[in-house]
């Protein structure tokens, strides 16, 4: 019985093929004709049977066949002309590669729509007004994909922030993993948008996820993507998952530390073979995308808790980037602060000093995030132009007298002292005390590096 509605059915297909005005020809990878309906076959001038099994280019000498099996890229809407009995034909054509459930290449189909030439005119004129609109939505799309930072969106003249900035620059120039590391509030995304626009994929697409935002049981979708009905309540076309998006681009991971252990597997899987399975499906979509990856968390600590996969962050860390955070730079506060007043179009407001010398001695839990946020705050509500110590926000006023006694509370200069002579120090030790790249790492000049380690009386271990 089963067998008898399965011929009945192919027998219905067979009979829409041949009665559709669209002429359908399928070749093998060998360009050997396996399947013509009625309707090519007629405009060929022969029967279905005399085509099958020949060569396509002994029916149609100029046929794109060969090309498309080898570039595996589809043609469509193609306005072209078929001779027959010395009259010539206008067709529109669309020349597909086809592929089998486990994604090999099987053939090579095409599809030739016949009319009359004005009406086949204005469908080619239709076609081509689509493909501008596709064009025009494809750059608003990779404008939405893109990266709106720089390396001189960085502001800080601190040793830290320009070691940092150094390093990014000469990351740049490669194309290996990235894993940038720093606390909440330090700039994390907008390094990695910075080192995107300074590499060789800035004319790619930009994907920034945020792994914490992700709910567990849709991080696998969103990540990979999907074929079309995966799942119940997906969505009928499929979905592209993030990775994808990414392709011939920067994938920027933020809160890495957050991804599920499952997810973590098929990621490593992803950055090893650069092909992405999308859920439901065995067809292997080959990716090219460069990643940079960050967290506010102690990766080892993850590794040792079980939380991360250790194969993972050594395939991530090829390249460390750590940002220090503002408390570790003070000396930055105030050219932060000018420019978020230049951003809110509050540049005429100033601080007082006793306010100023307040927020360089505060200790910004929330980092630049918080200083912004409080410099918004506080200039548009202050009565003029001048913000006073007692326009801040009570945080930073306790904070600052907690520590109000001159015993408890190093000056400003001892504490700006103090951190650089740890950076000098660090920047020495892993250059091997090779005052040149200590100085170039630093972002200084040699003079200045050897003033400075008199300065601070640094000998050679």
């Amino acid at each position: 019985m089963e067998s008898n509605i399965t011929r009945a059915c192919d027998g219905i297909e067979a009979l829409v093929l041949d009665s559709i005005p669209i002429g359908v020809i399928f070749c093998d990878t060998d360009c050997i004709v396996r399947y013509i309906n009625s309707t090519y076959a007629r405009y060929l001038g022969l029967s279905k049977e005399d085509a099958l099994g020949r060569s396509i280019s002994t029916l149609l000498p100029h046929s794109r066949a060969g090309l498309v099996l080898k570039s595996e890229v589809p043609e469509y809407g193609e306005r072209c002309t078929l001779k027959r009995d010395g009259e010539e034909m206008t067709l529109i054509v669309n020349r597909l590669p086809m592929h089998d459930e486990a994604g090999k290449l099987i053939g090579f189909l095409s599809q030739s729509l016949f009319g009359a030439p004005e009406e086949l005119q204005r469908l080619s004129e239709k076609i081509a007004q689509l493909g501008r609109k596709v064009h025009f939505y494809r750059r608003r799309f990779q404008s939405a994909l893109s990266a709106v930072h720089s390396v001189d969106n960085i502001l800080g003249q601190s040793v830290g922030i320009l070691r940092a900035k150094e390093h990014l620059t000469r990351y740049a120039a490669t194309d290996f993993p990235v894993l940038i590391l720093g606390a909440t509030g330090t700039g994390k995304e907008l390094f990695a948008s910075a080192l995107h626009n300074a590499s060789r994929r800035c004319e790619g697409p930009y994907v920034s996820i945020n792994c914490a935002a992700i709910p567990q049981e849709l991080f696998e979708s969103e990540f990979f993507g999907y074929a079309a009905g995966a799942f119940t309540g997906a969505r009928k076309e499929g979905r592209v998952g993030h990775i994808e998006l990414a392709d011939n681009g920067t994938l920027f991971l933020d809160e890495i530390g957050d991804m599920p252990m499952q997810a973590q597997v098929k990621l490593l899987r992803v950055l090893e073979d650069k092909i992405v399975f999308r859920i439901g499906s065995q067809r292997p979509n080959k990716v090219d995308f460069r990643i940079v990856a960050a967290t506010n968390q102690d990766p080892k600590m993850l590794i040792r808790t079980g939380k991360f996969r250790e194969d993972l962050y050594y395939r991530l860390s090829t390249m460390v980037l750590t940002i220090q955070p503002l408390c570790e730079r003070r000396e930055d506060i105030p050219l932060l602060v000018s420019h978020v007043l230049e951003q809110i179009e509050r540049s005429q407001v100033r601080f007082s000093d006793e306010a100023m010398d307040a927020l360089v001695r505060y200790s910004w839990p929330g980092n630049i995030r918080e200083l912004r946020n409080v410099v918004m705050n506080v200039a548009s509500l202050c009565s003029g132009d001048t913000v006073q110590l007692g326009d801040l926000p009570q945080d930073i006023l306790t904070d600052r007298g907690s520590r109000s006694n001159a015993a408890d509370r190093p000056a400003l200069a001892s504490i700006l002292e103090g951190s650089e002579q740890s950076l000098i120090l660090d920047a020495l030790r892993s250059e091997n005390w090779n005052m040149v790249r200590a100085a170039k790492a630093l972002g200084i000049g040699r003079a200045t590096l050897y003033e400075k380690t008199k300065k601070y009386h640094i000998h050679r271990e």
